[in-house]
């Protein structure tokens, strides 16, 4: 393969490596979005959670004031009964200070209850109304799982198409090409082969040489800018030929009208 077809399937090369790492990326965050989206719904069932437990609660302190109330009532009951065994006088003004001491006790817990229950109420209403939001954002999550699932299988299946166009590549690229190309990605990650621009490497921006520039155009030979290293290549405009795009990398033909 003659170097100036070598110098266009590195450049396609590059296009697909880079496109195959953003694929990768957009896969590797998918579980990331689904512990994000499955968030509201691990806090709406805590909040339902601690709802039902307040309920609970509650429910128990009602129960225990409930018999209290009914202790209060058989002790007045049983002083009330004891009017009879009363002898004196002042035996029954301490009767009727007990009997006014407990109806007052009985007041006090009537009160305690009132407000439990009222309690209990308002815990009733608010985890009606967080079962409805867990049940909404349980189908919300469920939707957007599946979605999220299905956008990784997406990509998964792009990227074995991507990954096969990029081993159908390499095998007729020079070996020694190929190393220098690896070893200048895993420096510069995305862009290892730059294209020269007003006079300038594309990936530094420093500039280059007006008879370095001549030879990367001439296609010769394989180049690097001396300041970082890139492979050097100039972009295909007028002397383009038919099925090449301004990158150097083949273009689709256009449709006949």
């Amino acid at each position: 393969m003659i170097l100036k077809d070598q110098l266009e399937q590195l450049i396609r090369l590059q296009e697909i490596d880079n496109r195959a790492a953003v694929l990768k990326t957009e896969t590797a965050c998918i579980p990331e979005r689904i512990e994000t989206a499955r968030k509201f719904l691990v806090e709406t069932q805590k909040q339902l959670a601690q709802s039902r437990a307040e309920g609970e609660a509650s429910n128990h302190r009602k129960r225990e004031k409930e018999r209290d109330l009914e202790t209060c009532e058989e002790r007045l009951t049983k002083a009330r009964n004891r009017q009879s065994e009363i002898k004196t006088n002042k035996e029954y003004q301490v009767h009727l200070q007990e009997i006014e001491n407990l109806k007052t006790e009985k007041g006090r817990v009537e009160e305690e209850l009132l407000v439990l229950m009222e309690q209990l109420d308002v815990c009733k209403r608010n985890e009606t109304e967080l079962a409805r939001t867990v049940k909404t954002a349980e189908q919300q999550f469920e939707s957007e799982r599946q979605q999220l699932e299905k956008q990784a299988e997406t990509l998964k299946a792009e990227l074995a198409v991507v990954e096969k166009e990029s081993e159908a590549i390499i095998p007729a690229l020079d070996p020694r090409l190929l190393k220098r190309y690896q070893k200048i990605k895993s420096l510069h990650r995305e862009w290892a082969v730059v294209p020269i621009r007003d006079g300038t490497c594309g990936g530094c921006h420093m500039n280059v040489p007006p008879q370095m520039a001549a030879e990367v155009r001439a296609r010769q030979r394989i180049l690097t800018c001396s300041q970082c290293q890139r492979i050097l290549y100039w972009p295909l405009s007028v002397e383009q030929p038919a099925g090449v795009n301004e990158t150097g990398s083949p273009q689709a033909p256009a449709a006949s009208s």
